[in-house]
């Protein structure tokens, strides 16, 4: 909570993305430091240099006993997620094209951000360690075309995943605070283009992404394939990695913690007045779903923030994610990477457990696949 605290300070005094991504990475990094997690880093030199000297080899990352209890939890969590998250995805896509939800301004952000999703849970098992190390090799490096289709696919279901969330945030922050222009400023038109101009600013971003994915000498499908012996490289690539966590992660993380608590007290006050009046008028309409998103936006929240610190340390640094010679921080790593699967199949149990209409479209779904099977 206390580094949590230094990365709210931070955000609210600096605005240009790449200055945000550096000074947050300062913050992190000497708090980290302070605990020793990278005493083992022998190169003390600047950035390029860093960068210069990352590993790759997966044989750096085998799992010692301390990581056995996470290498299991992996090997059954991951299928877990599968089973859940992919089904539970697909229910929200088929429920949101009913009439129960015709009216729902947030569908169709919701129905891109569950294909979003899917898109993660399905490529996910693919990069984790602990599947590879069981594995034994990397699937992902049957073709160079297949590792780079890879990459982009991965990283634009996740930057978009946390864009739709944003964009969810901002419907209902219109609901609450406009409840009369939210059907024209979230109409189907506007709402289509905004998830098409997301989709395509993210997937052009992520080609460069592509375009440094390669198989490497060690046969792994490696992210971080460039020229290191080019300060100009280096630079790009540098740039690259800080416009990426800031797509992903503070960009999104900014913006959900300025608008959850507005939204949040609006809520408040809005059943606050109802009580006192006892009026249940149209409001409720607004009340009821927004209270359902907003687990959205406090799930992310809470399961994409670690990666992110995770995230802003690496590259702040500029070491490979899998070669850090440090005990806390590959445990810390691969809890993050657990609580950031988690979100991608999360959602659907949040709209069952806050949602009634949900629950009963869930329900009446299962009762007419059972009576089509009989």
């Amino acid at each position: 909570m206390h580094m949590l605290c230094w990365f709210i300070k931070a955000s609210t005094r600096i605005y240009k993305s790449s200055e945000l991504t550096s000074y947050i990475s300062k913050i992190f990094c000497c708090m980290i430091m302070n605990h020793g997690m990278f005493q083992n880093e022998t190169n003390s030199s600047s950035y390029p240099d860093k960068l210069i000297n990352n590993k790759t080899a997966i044989s750096l990352n085998i799992s010692p006993e301390s990581f056995a209890v996470l290498d299991y939890i992996n090997i059954v969590l991951i299928p877990a997620c599968l089973i859940t998250g992919v089904p539970g995805n697909i229910i929200t896509i088929i429920l949101m094209n009913t009439n129960t939800f015709s009216h729902f301004a947030s569908k169709y952000f919701l129905i891109a951000l569950a294909i979003a999703d899917i898109s993660v849970l399905c490529t996910q098992p693919f990069k984790n360690m602990s599947v590879i190390r069981y594995l034994g090799f990397d699937l992902r490096t049957f073709s160079a075309v297949g590792c780079k289709f890879y990459f982009w696919i991965h990283k634009t279901g996740k930057m978009a995943s946390s864009w739709f969330v944003v964009c969810v945030a901002l419907e209902r922050l219109v609901a609450v605070k406009l409840p009369f222009k939210v059907k024209y400023w979230f109409s189907k038109q506007y709402t289509l283009v905004t998830i098409m101009i997301v989709t395509g600013i993210i997937g052009g971003f992520n080609v460069g992404y592509a375009y440094y994915t390669e198989i490497d000498e060690n046969g792994i499908c490696n992210p971080d394939v460039y020229d290191k012996n080019s300060s100009h490289a280096i630079t790009v690539y540098h740039h690259m990695l800080n416009v990426g966590v800031s797509l992903y992660f503070i960009g999104p993380l900014l913006v959900l913690f300025v608008v959850t608590p507005v939204i949040i007290i609006s809520l408040i006050i809005t059943k606050h007045k109802q009580s006192k009046l006892f009026i249940f008028n149209g409001r409720n309409i607004v009340v009821k779903p927004t209270t359902m998103l907003i687990s959205v936006m406090i799930a992310y929240i809470v399961f994409v923030t670690p990666l992110g610190i995770v995230r802003i340390i690496v590259n702040y640094y500029g070491f490979n994610l899998y070669s850090v010679n440090s005990t806390t921080f590959s445990i810390f790593r691969d809890i993050s990477f657990i609580l950031e699967l988690m979100n991608y199949s999360s959602n659907f149990f949040l709209y069952v457990c806050s949602s009634k209409p949900f629950r009963d479209g869930v329900a009446s779904l299962c009762v007419r696949n059972c009576i089509h099977r009989i």
